[in-house]
């Protein structure tokens, strides 16, 4: 919901997921404006930047990630570099907004274009570099990817693919101003947004013995190699989406109350995306390798682009861009591996109902699968 507070679509107040009492009325002991600087599992305690040692049983760590600015020379250097990860990014891009003329995207991941979307409601010249040769490359495979590309130029926006950052001029107030590209080309910028990927945030772990890699690392129950401490979200590098990091915080919490369940959904990555009234769901794999050997399967019309992966018999990957509905259905077949090579029929016009039979004892429907 960035882009609508970007774009003045929307307050600050607008855009909360909870109340303006959700602390208060849930019971919560709310510490705003501290920041955790250490953790010791051993005594239970965490440390904040103003010296509190707050003991605890069971520890939930939801920090997050943060936007990730690549050491290319002059780019860190910037004060007019920004992130778009949440509310304070945007204010501060609210405010540039205000007298800047030329912004810089770095990066057409779907944080990218949010960020796109609204430096062009607000009326800025805007360029979007990319090193990939589509827009959102991860959810998209080529021609759904184009339908969008073509939608932002529409509206005034210019593309660099293919393409990466090697340089950026920084003027005698220390703000970027020129971006040299790989390919030789020159951009002018007033503001960047940088959109290059995010780095889940843990250091203030470092020393609790707890087991990292890019991330720090969950079973499927969301514990950490240390009994008494989960993890949910972004931190755990396998969220993805707001769906299921809030999916993964409350198996966790059920799960710090002694119960047992699950974490299920590390099988596909689900996205559903919407940028000047086009519609795409993306699901699973949708640009598998050629050495994965996998039936490609297209339908289009005037309206409609809908591509299925699938690989001996299973779905692994659905784009739907137009009419998405049924996304709950394809779900279900990826995430639970069905087999449809004996359906004799057009797949794209499965349904449930494909998959339920009569009992022929009491002939009640069943689901046959």
């Amino acid at each position: 919901m960035l882009h609508k507070f970007l774009g003045h679509q929307r307050d600050a107040q607008g855009i909360s997921f909870i109340a303006d009492d959700f602390f208060e009325s849930s019971g919560i002991s709310w510490l705003n404006n501290t920041t955790v600087i250490g953790l010791d599992a051993q005594n239970k305690t965490v440390k904040t930047h103003d010296n509190q040692d707050i003991s605890y049983d069971k520890l939930l760590i939801a920090s997050g990630a943060s936007y990730f600015i690549p050491p290319i020379p002059g780019l860190r250097e910037s004060k007019n570099v920004y992130g778009f990860r949440d509310l304070k990014d945007a204010q501060l891009l609210d405010r540039e907004c205000n007298t800047a003329k030329d912004a810089v995207v770095i990066g057409a991941g779907l944080v990218g274009m949010d960020a796109a979307v609204a430096l062009l409601e607000r009326g800025l010249k805007v360029t979007v570099i990319e090193m990939t040769a589509a827009v959102m490359s991860l959810q998209l495979d080529q021609k759904s990817a184009d339908a969008y590309q073509q939608l932002f130029e529409e509206h005034g926006a210019a593309f660099i693919l293919a393409d990466k950052v090697v340089s950026v001029d920084v003027d005698a107030v220390g703000r970027g101003r020129t971006i040299h590209l790989a390919s030789g080309k020159a951009v002018a910028a007033d503001l960047i947004v940088i959109a290059a990927g995010v780095r889940p945030a843990f250091n203030f772990t470092e020393g609790s013995g707890i087991a990292t890699n890019h991330a720090i690392l969950v079973g499927d129950d969301l514990k950490t190699n240390i009994d008494h401490i989960y993890a949910a979200g972004d931190v755990t590098g396998m969220a993805g989406i707001w769906p299921n990091a809030m999916k993964q915080g409350r198996i966790a919490a059920i799960n710090m109350l002694g119960e047992k369940l699950l974490y299920q959904d590390r099988y596909a990555l689900k996205n559903t995306i919407n940028f000047f009234g086009l519609t795409t769901l993306s699901l699973g794999n949708i640009n598998p390798e050629p050495e994965e050997k996998c039936q490609i399967l297209i339908r289009e019309d005037r309206n409609n682009y809908q591509k299925l992966v699938i690989k001996n018999g299973v779905v692994e990957g659905v784009i739907f861009q137009g009419n998405i509905g049924g996304s709950g259905f394809w779900q279900y077949l990826i995430k639970n591996k069905i087999d449809l090579s004996a359906k004799n029929k057009d797949l794209f016009s499965l349904s449930y109902a494909d998959f339920y039979d009569q009992d022929p004892a009491t002939g009640e429907y069943r689901y046959a699968v």
